[in-house]
C-alpha cells in the first residue's frame, strides 16, 4: 500500500504540496502532481493541508483530523499567550478532588499534537489515578531514594576521611541527602512531599531505537500537556525525582508496565490546585548571543 498518492481527478496542478514537502518526493506531472518516492514519506500530512481541494491522500492518517485552521480571532492574543506562560506554576498544594477523564484525555491530545523529530512520534504515556497505585508508587519511590542518600553519604564520608574517590554517579549528589531523608521521614507521617497528595500521575516513556531525538521529544510534549492543563483550571508538578527512580529500580518499572528497552525521560503530577497564585514571578534575563 501506497503511504501517499494524488487524486488525480481532484488535482489542479497549483503545486503548493510540492514547494512544501519536506522530502521533495512530489514532483508536477502533465495532469496532476506525482509521488516520485513514497518510501520516504514521514507522513507529516503538510500537503494536504496546505492542498485547496484535499488531493493529496494519506491512508495512514485520519483525514478526518485535518480539519480547517482556526481564524485569528479564536486564537490568543499575544499577550494572553505569555500571560498564561507565565502564569503555570509547579503546584504542590491539591485538592482531593479527582480529574475527569475527559480533562486528562485533553491533556493528552495536547502531547500528541507537539513535534517530534523526523515525525516519528515515538511517545507513549502512562496514566495513573488508581490511588492505591499512586501509594505504591510514592512509597517504593521514597525507599528508594532514601536508600540512595544513605549510599550518597557513606561514599562522601570515605571520600572525606579516607581519600576514596567519588563514584560517578554520585557526583554532585551530596545536595541531595538530607532532601531524601527528610522527604522518607515525611512520608512516614502521612505527609507527601514527592507527589503532594495529587490525584493523577504521568509519566511519559518511549523507545529510544524508534526516535532520533529522544531527549527532546518529550519534553516538547510535555510543555504542550502543562500549558493545556492550565486551561483547564489544572495545576501541574513535574517529578524529577521518580524518573530518577525509574532508572534503577526494574520493580517499580514493572508496576507501572513500563515495557523493557523504554526510557522514561519524564513525570508530572496533576490535580485541582488548593493555592492561588496572585502574582507571576521573576526568572534571571535570557541569555542571548545576537550574531
Amino acid at each position: 500500500m501506497r503511504v501517499v498518492e494524488i487524486d488525480k481527478n481532484l488535482c489542479t496542478l497549483c503545486g503548493i504540496c510540492e514547494q512544501i514537502c519536506v522530502r521533495g518526493i512530489i514532483a508536477l506531472g502533465q495532469d496532476s502532481a506525482e509521488i516520485t518516492d513514497d518510501s520516504v514519506c514521514i507522513q507529516c500530512g503538510h500537503c494536504r493541508a496546505v492542498c485547496p481541494v484535499d488531493a493529496p491522500l494519506l491512508p495512514l492518517l485520519d483525514h478526518t483530523e485535518f480539519t480547517p485552521v482556526s481564524e485569528n480571532d479564536d486564537l490568543p492574543t499575544t499577550e494572553q499567550f505569555m500571560n498564561l506562560i507565565r502564569s503555570r506554576r509547579s503546584i504542590r498544594q491539591y485538592k482531593k478532588t479527582p480529574i475527569e477523564k475527559e480533562k486528562i484525555d485533553k491533556i493528552i491530545e495536547a502531547g500528541r499534537f507537539a513535534p517530534t523529530g523526523g515525525n516519528l512520534q515515538p511517545l507513549h504515556h502512562i496514566v495513573v489515578t488508581t490511588p492505591d497505585v499512586i501509594d505504591t508508587v510514592r512509597n517504593m519511590t521514597i525507599d528508594l531514594l532514601e536508600a540512595q542518600a544513605e549510599l550518597i553519604a557513606e561514599a562522601y564520608r570515605k571520600h572525606s576521611e579516607e581519600g576514596i574517590p567519588l563514584p560517578a554517579a554520585f557526583a554532585g549528589r551530596d545536595r541531595y541527602i538530607h532532601v531524601w531523608r527528610e522527604m522518607a521521614r515525611l512520608n512516614r507521617e502521612g505527609i507527601d512531599r514527592l507527589f503532594y497528595k495529587a490525584p493523577c500521575l504521568i509519566i511519559t516513556h518511549l523507545n529510544p531505537l524508534e526516535a532520533v531525538t529522544p531527549d527532546v521529544d518529550p519534553g516538547l510534549a510535555a510543555s504542550q500537556m502543562t500549558l493545556m492543563a492550565e486551561t483547564l483550571g489544572l495545576g501541574t508538578c513535574f517529578i524529577g525525582f521518580l524518573v530518577f527512580a525509574l532508572a534503577v529500580s526494574k520493580q517499580l518499572r514493572e508496576i507501572l508496565q513500563i515495557p523493557e528497552g523504554h526510557r522514561t525521560p519524564l513525570s508530572f503530577v496533576a490535580g485541582y490546585p488548593d493555592v492561588d497564585f496572585l502574582k507571576m514571578v521573576s526568572r534571571n534575563p535570557a541569555r542571548v548571543t545576537w550574531l
